[in-house]
């Protein structure tokens, strides 16, 4: 009877809580975008936390090959509960991310929020080819005369401190020597070019060096290997420790139109930019740009602006305790201080690192990035490439150089001694160059070595 009982009451209790009316769900508010998942078609797929601009707008980087066929990518997105997305394609099926898409999240309380979201593919690969190589000898270098190289159409222009030389890109056979008509660069106190180099649209530079405070330095310019020399600018050197000008010159944008000038001063955190349109400098008088580095720079001082502009961002090359060191440093152009800098090479670490690093150019390829370099010493060169864009969008990832590290082949500089015609390469100098093609797909890359001889490569996107 008491087991009936307590039956009894279970039912009762049962039947007074199923009375009770069901617990209100509340919908989650909101119509905001948090993550999206992108979906290539070669089956990879990238998630990313997302923060969208004030405009709504959304911009996205992928890795993947060149080929990818932007039509047939997929996307899901990370919405609250209760939200739902108006879409002209339904996520899940392919999207045609070859122009922005635009889709609406629509909240549970009934408000609407249109993204645009921007997908871009980055090349994630590359390939070199070399197209030649001679040795100093086979190209007619003079021993330690030999610093600079350029490309102006379809040669590989040399420089050495006599003349100037250009070579088909092709082969690599000789196709003549430039004019140095109306130079008077033996009137001045430095009677000779240390370097060379060319612009973005083939037009060669030089300048004769300044090696103490008060000589004069005079920039010609060609408006390609066949053209005779025009004066760019004059300019005396100003009154800094130790300074030099002229051991390094490098030229963004097109003289023909606008350009800027850049002397980086040797022993000196100093750099000086002449800005320059329809052929003329607009002041002889260079900005000044002292940066702000824990170091001093070395003779060898060299600057590589990433982009044409007033304040562009730049790589310098490394000078420590009188050595040159592999290393990367990427500095702010407005506030003239580090964005990145790298420990420099690790010696010991994998295998012999030769030093150096001061031969260096930056390309851009449709936003795949890289920096390639000569590492040398005195008796034997190698060359490198260093991938940089993941350190330029986000510096505090990259753990140390050899994150970094796209192309080296260790222990690669014995096969690369000096020519043994033209000794030793005392002063570890040398240069490259490169020119990145119209479509931005490829690049030439021209190395050369003092002593050495000269490498062309071309380095295309897979």
């Amino acid at each position: 009877m008491k087991n009936l009982y307590k039956i009894a009451g279970l039912l009762g209790l049962i039947l007074m809580l199923s009375c009770e009316a069901a617990e209100e769900l509340v919908p989650t508010p909101g119509n905001e975008i948090t993550g999206i998942r992108i979906m290539m078609p070669d089956g990879n797929n990238t998630d990313f936390a997302v923060i969208p601009d004030e405009n709504n707008e959304i911009f996205l980087e992928v890795d993947g090959a060149r080929t990818t066929d932007l039509t047939k990518i997929r996307m899901s997105v990370s919405i609250p509960n209760n939200a739902t997305v108006e879409s002209p394609v339904p996520l899940g099926e392919y999207m045609d991310f070859s122009q922005p898409v635009t889709i609406s999240v629509i909240g549970a309380d009934g408000a609407k929020r249109t993204y645009t979201i921007n997908l871009e593919v980055i090349p994630s690969a590359i390939g070199t080819q070399e197209l030649w190589r001679k040795t100093g000898s086979e190209l007619g270098f003079t021993p330690h005369n030999n610093g600079a190289i350029g490309i102006s159409g379809n040669y590989i222009v040399v420089h050495d401190r006599a003349g100037f030389s250009y070579f088909n890109i092709t082969d690599g056979t000789k196709a003549g020597d430039m004019s140095w008509e109306s130079i008077d660069w033996q009137d001045l106190g430095f009677k000779m070019p240390l370097h060379m180099t060319t612009d973005d649209a083939g037009n060669i530079a030089s300048c004769n060096a300044a090696v103490s405070v008060g000589q004069e330095i005079h920039m010609f310019w060609w408006r390609g290997v066949t053209a005779e020399p025009e004066l760019l600018f004059k300019y005396v050197l100003e009154n800094m420790p130790g300074a030099q000008i002229g051991r390094k010159i490098y030229v963004r944008g097109d003289l023909t139109k606008h350009a800027f000038v850049y002397l980086a001063v040797s022993n000196n955190n100093t750099i000086l930019r002449w800005e320059v349109k329809d052929g003329e400098v607009v002041s002889e008088t260079p900005r000044r740009i002292d940066f702000d580095i824990d170091y001093t720079m070395g003779v060898q001082a060299k600057v590589v602006p990433v982009e044409f502009g007033e304040n562009t961002n730049y790589f310098i090359n490394r000078f420590v305790n009188s050595q040159a060191q592999v290393a990367i440093t990427y500095m702010d152009g407005v506030t003239n201080t580090p964005i990145y800098k790298s420990e420099h090479h690790i010696q010991d670490v994998f295998h012999q690192w030769l030093g150096g690093g001061h031969a260096f150019d930056y390309a851009d390829m449709n936003g795949a990035r890289y920096i390639f370099l000569i590492e040398q010493n005195g008796d034997n060169w190698m060359r490198e490439i260093f991938t940089v864009r993941a350190m330029m969008k986000d510096p505090a990832s990259i753990k140390d150089i050899t994150s970094l590290i796209h192309t080296r082949v260790w222990n690669d500089w014995l096969n690369f001694p000096l020519d043994p015609a033209l000794g030793a390469n005392g002063n570890a100098t040398g240069e490259v160059k490169l020119r990145v093609a119209p479509d931005g797909n490829s690049c030439i890359v021209a190395f050369l070595c003092t002593n050495g001889g000269v490498m062309i490569w071309n380095v295309e996107l897979e």
